[in-house]
């Protein structure tokens, strides 16, 4: 091969080379920010260099935890936990999760609505903080601050709830009922370091 045709097959592979990475690149909109015991991506054990994107399913072990950011939204996981993210997104936005089990701390930003997805409910989400609990049979949602659309699975019931400061409700399979709950397992302080990650302040600061 002549000098001229091998810089230009050379050129040719480079540049098939940094297409794959620019797509990546240019997916990579998750972060992760502290990675704690066991937590799988996509079947395989994440690292605090991995970045989350589309379509990518996270599961934390039983000691397990994760905090990450997705474009201007922030989450946590607990352990034991199993949550989907869909394979259609925006720029920036995630439009909707599903969390088969497990618990899961968010604090949204506003603008585009988004969806979060369990077995017993939806939870249509409009810049808002939530904490969630999901079983096959049961849902615990905590709309810890802002507005959520809640419908259950059979379209049994719905309700949209709006708070200053934490408010619980349950959905469960027998009945599809959604009924008012205690504020349980999460706090002040992981709420508005969610809100502190995504760079917004306290949310809790002027609430009564």
């Amino acid at each position: 091969m002549n000098r001229r045709r091998f810089v230009r097959s050379s050129a040719i592979l480079a540049a098939g080379a940094a297409l794959p990475l620019a797509a990546r690149a240019q997916a990579q909109l998750g972060t992760v920010r502290e990675l704690r015991g066991r937590v799988l991506l996509n079947g395989r054990p994440m690292g605090r260099n991995h970045a989350i994107q589309p379509g990518q399913t996270i599961t934390t072990g039983s000691d397990g935890h994760v905090w990450f950011t997705l474009g201007g939204d922030a989450f946590f996981l607990r352990p034991g936990s199993d949550l989907r993210l869909s394979p259609s997104l925006g720029d920036t936005v995630l439009d909707t999760l599903r969390l088969v089990s497990g618990a899961l701390g968010a604090a949204f930003g506003p603008g585009a609505p988004r969806r979060l997805l369990a077995d017993t409910v939806t939870i249509g989400i409009r810049g808002t903080g939530v904490y969630v609990e999901a079983t096959s049979t049961a849902t615990y949602v905590c709309t810890c601050f802002g507005t959520t659309d809640l419908t259950s699975l059979a379209l049994a019931d719905a309700a949209t709830v709006t708070a200053k400061h934490h408010a619980a409700r349950w959905i469960t399979r027998n009945d599809n009922s959604i009924r008012e709950a205690e504020m349980r397992e999460h706090s002040d302080e992981e709420m508005s370091r969610l809100e502190a990650l995504a760079g917004r302040p306290n949310p809790f600061q002027n609430s009564d």
